[in-house]
């Protein structure tokens, strides 16, 4: 029973586990031959490369990613540098450092990074929505397309309308062909060379140079996010890390638990999760003073906090015992792959968030434990 709850949850949520799928971990990763039936492909390494066919989804986290070949249906990217050149795709999601596209998306595209060049040979049929600090478009946009960024140029063929947020310099090149509207916030009117076809007068709004003016930029505020959000993942892993890595006797005992005694560390969570603060009120009414209240409620953020981390390498050793793997010795990608995994149950609703809370009262279950164990002794 106890299996089931975590590993039928997670199993049952994700279409990697739904249906047929390959799960790739690696330094250096490579898609697998097509079969047959629709077939989603999950990788996570250092190096990856998709150039067969896929049949279904692609879910792709690495240092470097090249997909060349044919997706069946959306591609999901996060990676430092990523080209994704050749063949077809549905939706494509992307995020990453050096962002260069050159493929035919039947269905939308959502693309945010540092440097991103979509050449000439890429189709969009959907709408689109592009942020980046530098972006060089060159392709054809069958839909509406937004672009967020400093410094934008637009050398291609948009069918539908082109907005463009907060930029500091755009460009309007030769090939350029904008059959619907055309609207640019920049800090100086747009260059506009020699055979850019515009249909319509572009709308041009100006935004002060100076940063300390109330007016900022779109592009500034996602960039602050991502760079907030990126630097909150940094930490997480760093925590993981350091507790995987220099405390694995700790985290071994504690996946152990999991595993043994599954029902009796998630009641030990959530009534630490409950009762440390009921405990903390009812020190702060009595006699015994705020002192030790405080004491205790401090204590309770840190445990609170400490199970964080400890949740992802849980859910890391339940994902590898789920895939026959070693359990209590996996390594730094196959980390990353658990945390990528968690963070997509938590986006479905209801039956994702129960999943997740129940991995976090384990987590908290067996930290509390273990501590009170050091303590003891």
């Amino acid at each position: 029973m106890k299996k089931l709850i975590i590993l039928g949850g997670i199993a049952g949520l994700l279409p990697t586990f739904a249906f047929a799928a390959f799960v790739g971990l690696g330094d250096n990763v490579v898609s697998p031959a097509p079969k047959t039936s629709a077939q989603n492909v999950y990788l996570v390494g250092g190096t990856v490369n998709v150039s067969n066919p896929v049949n279904g989804d692609a879910l792709i986290g690495g240092g470097t990613v090249v997909i060349s070949g044919n997706v069946e249906k959306d591609v999901n990217v996060v990676g430092g540098n990523v080209s994704i050149l050749g063949g077809s795709a549905e939706d494509l999601r992307v995020i990453g450092g050096n962002i260069a596209v050159g493929k035919k998306i039947n269905g939308e595209a959502m693309i945010v990074g540092g440097q991103i060049i979509i050449t000439s040979d890429t189709q969009i049929k959907g709408d689109s929505y592009i942020a980046g600090g530098t972006i060089n478009f060159s392709g054809t946009e069958e839909g509406n397309l937004v672009l967020s960024g400093g410094d934008i140029r637009v050398d291609g063929t948009v069918n539908g309308n082109l907005k463009i947020k907060g930029a500091q310099k755009v460009t309007f090149g030769g090939q350029a062909v904008v059959k619907g509207m055309t609207e640019y916030s920049a800090t100086t009117e747009a260059t506009i060379e020699t055979g850019a076809q515009l249909a319509n007068a572009p709308v041009f709004k100006k935004i002060e140079s100076n940063r300390n003016t109330s007016n900022k930029t779109p592009a500034g505020f996602m960039a602050l996010f991502g760079l907030m959000y990126f630097l909150k993942l940094l930490a997480v892993l760093a925590a993981v890390y350091g507790i995987w890595y220099w405390l694995r006797k700790d985290a071994v005992s504690a996946i152990e638990e999991t595993h043994s005694h599954f029902w009796k560390v998630l009641l030990r969570g959530f009534a630490v999760l409950v009762l440390i603060p009921v405990g903390a009120v009812i020190l702060f009414i009595t006699v015994i003073g705020w002192i030790p209240s405080m004491v205790l409620l401090a204590g309770y953020v840190a445990l609170l906090t400490l199970a964080a981390p400890v949740s992802i390498i849980i859910s890391t050793s339940l994902l590898m015992r789920l895939f026959k793997k070693n359990h209590t010795n996996f390594t730094w990608y196959q980390i990353i792959f658990g945390l990528v995994v968690l963070r997509l149950v938590a986006l479905i609703p209801i039956v994702g968030w129960v999943v997740c809370f129940a991995i976090y009262l384990v987590a908290l279950g067996t930290t509390a434990g273990i501590i009170k164990n050091k303590l003891s002794a």
